[in-house]
C-alpha cells in the first residue's frame, strides 16, 4: 500500500488558540520502494535466470495547515528530523485566521490541519468529515493589560478590548469571562478583531490597553513593554468557572476521516511522530526555538524564553474527552453558535484502529 506522509506551529501564537503569518515551508525525507522480482525461463537445459527491475523512488508530499505558534513546533522536529522517512515531503502552509483554515479544510489540497478546538467542532457540526486526533496546547491565553487600576473583568464596561482569532477559543472564553461579570459585547465592551501579531504590537506600542493573547506573544509584548501585565490567567479563570483543576484546551492536530479510510498507516504514524516531537520540543527549547526561527521566522529566543508557558502538552483526543466535554458544554450553554449549534459527538475523535 502507498504511503502518504504527514503535517503540523496559532498563534501562537495565533488566536485559537494562536497567532500568525503567511508563509510556505517544506523539508523532503524518503523511504526505498520495494524491489519487484521477475524469473524468466528460458527452453533449453540452462537454468532459469532471475531478472530484478529496480522501481524509482516516489516522493509523497503532505501538506499541512497551521498557524505559525505552538502547534507548528512538533511539525518542524517531524521535518528535521526526517521521523516520517526520506520519502515524504512535509509542507507547511500558514494560515492566519479561521477564514483561511476553513478554506484549506474545504478546497482538498490540505492533509492535516491544526485547528483551534471550536473551528473543528463548527466544522464538524456543518457535516464536514473532519476529525480531531489530539489535543496539542493548553492554557496559554492570558488577558493583558497597560491599566494599572484594572482589578476585575466588570472594570471594562466602556472599554475597546483587542482579540486575536475571530471564533477561536480566545474570542469565545473572552466573551464568556464578561458575560460572567455582567457585561455585553457591542452593548458594555467593544471587541476588535486582528491577527496575534498584530494585537501584539497594539499592546507593546500602547495603542490597545486591553488585549486578550496568547503565548509567546505575551513574552514577547513583556520584553518590549514593562507598562504591561498580565491581568488574568485564562486557565485559572477556567478552573474557577467550572470549579475543576484541570487544564483548559485550546487547540489540537486533525485531518478529514477521507485522508484516514485512505491512509490508515499513515495517520497512525503521523500521531505517534507528533506525540514524540511535542516531547522533545519541551526537551529542547532552545533547539526548538532554533527551528521556529528556520521554518517560521519567529526568533528563537522568544521560543525558548515561553516555552515554559506555552501550553505545549500532547494528549490524544480520545483521552481528552473529558476536558473536551467540559469545553463544549460551556460554550453550548453560552453561545452554541461559536461550535456548530450543538456539543460534537464522540465520532469527531480520531482513535486509530
Amino acid at each position: 500500500m502507498k504511503k502518504l506522509v504527514l503535517f503540523f506551529l496559532a498563534t501562537i501564537m495565533c488566536g485559537a488558540l494562536v497567532g500568525c503569518g503567511t508563509g510556505k515551508t517544506e523539508n523532503v525525507s524518503g523511504e526505498a520502494v520495494s524491489s519487484v522480482e521477475t524469473t524468466e525461463t528460458v527452453e533449453t537445459t540452462e537454468t532459469a535466470e532471475t531478472e530484478k527491475t529496480d522501481q524509482t523512488d516516489e516522493q509523497i508530499t503532505l501538506t499541512v495547515g497551521v498557524p505559525s505558534t505552538a502547534p507548528a513546533l512538533p511539525v518542524l522536529r517531524m521535518m528535521d528530523a526526517n521521523t516520517l522517512g526520506d520519502s515524504v515531503t512535509i509542507e507547511l502552509d500558514i494560515w492566519d485566521e479561521p477564514e483561511t483554515l476553513i478554506a484549506m479544510v474545504q478546497d482538498g489540497d490540505h492533509d492535516f490541519f491544526a485547528f483551534p478546538l471550536t473551528v473543528v467542532a463548527k466544522l464538524y457540526n456543518k457535516g464536514i468529515d473532519v476529525r480531531l486526533m489530539n489535543v496539542n496546547t493548553w492554557g496559554i491565553t492570558y488577558f493583558m493589560t497597560s491599566d494599572p487600576e484594572f482589578n476585575d473583568w466588570s472594570d471594562l464596561k466602556g472599554k475597546t478590548v483587542y482579540v486575536p482569532l475571530q471564533s477561536s477559543p480566545p474570542d469565545a472564553l473572552t466573551q464568556y469571562f464578561l458575560s460572567e461579570a455582567g457585561l455585553t459585547v457591542g452593548e458594555d465592551v467593544t471587541i476588535i478583531y486582528a491577527s496575534t501579531s498584530e494585537v501584539a504590537t497594539m499592546l507593546a506600542s500602547g495603542e490597545a490597553e486591553y488585549a486578550t493573547l496568547l503565548n509567546p506573544q505575551v513574552t514577547k509584548v513583556l520584553m518590549e513593554n514593562e507598562n504591561v501585565r498580565i491581568a488574568y490567567s485564562f486557565e485559572e479563570e477556567w478552573q474557577r468557572v467550572n470549579n475543576t483543576d484541570t487544564k483548559i484546551p485550546n487547540a489540537g492536530f486533525g485531518t478529514t476521516q477521507t485522508f484516514i479510510d485512505q491512509n490508515p498507516e499513515l495517520t497512525a504514524e503521523f500521531q505517534k511522530a507528533y506525540e514524540e516531537a511535542t516531547e522533545w520540543v519541551n526537551e529542547n527549547p532552545g533547539e526548538a526555538g532554533a527551528l521556529a526561527e528556520k521554518y517560521l521566522g519567529v526568533k528563537a529566543a522568544l521560543i525558548e524564553k515561553a516555552m515554559p508557558t506555552m501550553g505545549l502538552s500532547y494528549q490524544s483526543a480520545v483521552d481528552s474527552s473529558e476536558e473536551l466535554g467540559m469545553f463544549y458544554n460551556l460554550l453550548n450553554g453560552f453561545n452554541p453558535e461559536m461550535i456548530g449549534g450543538k456539543i460534537p459527538d464522540e465520532a469527531m475523535y480520531y482513535e486509530a484502529k
